[in-house]
């Protein structure tokens, strides 16, 4: 992937920043600069290929911002609205992105269930709940034709086969699977597509996805 030299100078300003963010907090478990590129930024930057140019995407659990605040940077046409339910990770993503100078992104505080916009072209979710619960936190949000782009690792097969009656109820379908190269780790997006309209009672509240998945 070919960034501009500015691309790559604001990535590493947003790396200091998690640096510094993680001596307050615990933002992320990876510590080292070769680790946050080779596991966050590389990592990020594997669904921009999958993100058209103009896209208005919602990152359903962003975290510290990824994989939304890199993606942003790789691609300024991209439109974010990044949704967490933990507040100080939030306000250190907004901060964040004041400090980077970005526009067109914003993170809210809130639980995903709660959010009333529901008319992205695409979700991505990295690092937040299995297939069968993360269909129900993104497709309900989707236009019909969008997509999730979900970041799943060695058991994504496992859990598109358990993700058959989510898919059936919420209106989904498993368009593509692509295999991610990483340093002896095994990284695949799962590509779901909205066919369907979801009903109007999804996603659930009161953390009934996760407490009872469909």
């Amino acid at each position: 992937m070919n960034l501009t030299p500015e691309q790559v100078r604001t990535i590493e300003r947003y790396l200091d920043l998690l640096e510094r963010g993680n001596e307050r907090m615990n933002l992320t478990a990876v510590r080292s600069r070769e680790e946050m590129i080779a596991r966050h930024v590389n990592d990020s930057l594997s669904a921009l290929p999958y993100l058209p140019d103009g896209s208005f995407v919602l990152d359903a659990g962003c975290g510290a911002g990824l994989p939304s605040l890199i993606l942003k940077i790789a691609n300024p046409s991209l439109r974010f609205l990044l949704v967490d339910s933990v507040r100080k990770k939030v306000d250190f993503v907004n901060e964040t992105i004041r400090t980077l100078g970005l526009s067109d992104i914003r993170a809210v505080h809130a639980r995903i269930e709660d959010l009333e916009e529901r008319s992205f072209d695409r979700v991505v979710a990295r690092a937040v709940a299995p297939l069968p619960t993360l269909l129900e936190y993104a497709l309900p949000f989707l236009k019909l034709g969008g997509v999730l782009v979900a970041y799943k690792g060695d058991t994504a097969e496992e859990e598109i086969a358990a993700s058959a009656a989510a898919l059936r109820t919420l209106g989904g379908r498993v368009a593509e699977l692509v295999e991610v190269p990483a340093d002896g780790m095994r990284h695949t997006l799962v590509l779901v597509e909205k066919t369907a309209q979801t009903p109007a009672n999804y996603p659930r509240p009161r953390n009934l996805p996760r407490l009872k998945p469909l």
